[in-house]
């Protein structure tokens, strides 16, 4: 699956990356936009709210509907990713008693800003100390963050964060499949690729879905948006499966959620058929996504295809796999 042109690379949420120093910078645009001034001026509220301990502050640009946090485990490897707050009101809870303990001093350096029609995407390196209110003892900070955002009604939202993103995956994350419903409707989401079913398979991804191609890299800055919403990729869709036959044997890796949110990862067998003469394409490839649930059902929000793999290493035990 994939786009007719190459966009800029984008994330809701998040996922398989890499922050290197080396691999995870792209260049900065020589000059800001108005679009990019105003995401800097969320970034910054979140950071200086953070040293005058004003939760309000820090949240002040986050979109109060789609907020999700995510916790990287210090790897670049999303078979490590979790849920961390599934909730706007989740996350500002944790945030205040943090506040309240602590004091940020730090300074914060965005890696990148990518931003494409109404979406945008950005990395941060913040640096500096943390002060015990209570104690006044300093311990060094430095944390790396994945953003997503999104703009409606001409107002820019910060609608995901993936706290403490690593530059390794040092640790061998193996991944593990927590979540059957989640699992399921992956799977259910291969069968109708492999059917041709293109209301099936749109009726398994959210309105504002998000799709990107990571091309086999690690290297966020080098992955292209291909889909920003659901019509675009329904456009694609149709023109895609007149011409093509997929076959998708699909092996989970990790499904995790919490509350009404999840993330995924899959290693994927896809084998593609031209219904105009007779040539076919096999690819094995990595996928991840996000997930959220709506009305008793896991639709996706974001889809990375193409994603790193770390390791050759198969499914975990009873993982479940499918194939059509």
């Amino acid at each position: 699956m994939g786009g007719r042109r190459r966009n800029l690379p984008l994330l809701a949420a998040a996922a398989v990356l890499a922050l290197s120093p080396t691999a995870f910078v792209a260049p900065l645009a020589a000059s800001e936009t108005a679009e990019t001034v105003l995401i800097r001026q969320i970034l910054e509220k979140d950071r200086f709210g953070r040293r005058r301990g004003d939760a309000e502050m820090v949240t002040h640009g986050f979109d109060k509907d789609r907020f999700v946090a995510y916790d990287g485990a210090g790897s670049i490897d999303i078979r490590a990713w979790t849920v961390r707050h599934s909730s706007l009101e989740e996350y500002q809870a944790a945030l205040e008693a943090d506040l309240s303990a602590n004091r940020y001093d730090i300074s914060r350096a965005v890696l990148f800003l990518t931003v494409w029609k109404n979406r945008a995407f950005a990395a941060t390196l913040d640096s500096g100390v943390v002060i015990d209110r209570a104690g006044d003892s300093r311990r060094g900070f430095v944390q790396r963050a994945m953003w997503s955002f999104l703009k409606e009604d001409e107002e820019w939202r910060a609608t995901s964060l993936v706290i403490a993103v690593g530059d390794t995956a040092d640790g061998g994350a193996a991944g593990r499949v927590e979540d059957q419903e989640v699992a399921a409707a992956l799977q259910e989401d291969a069968r109708n690729w492999s059917e041709g079913n293109k209301g099936d398979i749109l009726s398994g991804v959210q309105e504002d879905f998000v799709g990107n191609d990571c091309y086999n890299s690690s290297n966020p800055a080098s992955w292209l948006t291909v889909f920003a919403g659901r019509e675009e990729f329904g456009k694609w869709l149709e023109q895609r499966l007149e011409h093509v036959d997929y076959d998708i044997e699909r092996t989970l890796l990790h499904a995790v959620s919490r509350g009404d949110e999840a993330v995924a990862v899959a290693r994927d067998r896809i084998t593609a058929t031209y219904k105009a003469g007779d040539a076919r394409l096999e690819q094995d490839r990595i996928s991840a996504w996000l997930l959220t649930r709506r009305a008793g059902r896991w639709r996706i929000t974001c889809a990375w295809w193409k994603a790193k793999s770390f390791d050759p290493a198969g499914a975990p035990e009873g993982a479940p796999t499918a194939r059509r």
